[in-house]
């Protein structure tokens, strides 16, 4: 008996889930909303929920650009629900790039100042 079902309307695979799922754990890790990464990438928030959910599959080049703008590598979408996601210092590093991208341009070069200054 063949599967006469288009492939879009089948179930997603056990592997569609775990990278659904660890998108959302991802995305929370940042510290980032359904609307501000959804904005970022350029989606709904809607569209976002969806992929989070399992309900709609995710191209690997929206993947791509979600892994990018959240500062994860691709492989941690494909890893087992349970393995952590990051380390402290990682996550510290994201909610950094969070803050600073809420910098006004005109302050920016104090921050660079006070970045190099932590540096040394």
């Amino acid at each position: 008996m063949t599967d006469d079902k288009p492939k879009a309307l089948r179930a997603p695979s056990e592997m569609d889930l775990r990278v659904s799922a660890r998108l959302k754990v991802a995305r929370r890790a940042a510290g980032l909303t359904l609307v501000e990464l959804a904005g970022r990438v350029g989606l709904s928030h809607q569209q976002l929920q969806k992929y989070e959910q399992g309900k709609n599959r995710i191209s690997a080049g929206l993947l791509y650009s979600i892994a990018s703008e959240l500062g994860v590598s691709l492989a941690v979408f494909f890893e087992s629900a349970q393995a952590p996601l990051d380390t402290p210092a990682s996550r510290a590093r994201r909610q950094a790039r969070h803050i600073i991208s809420r910098i006004p341009d005109a302050e920016m070069d104090r921050v660079v100042r006070v970045l190099k200054a932590l540096c040394d």
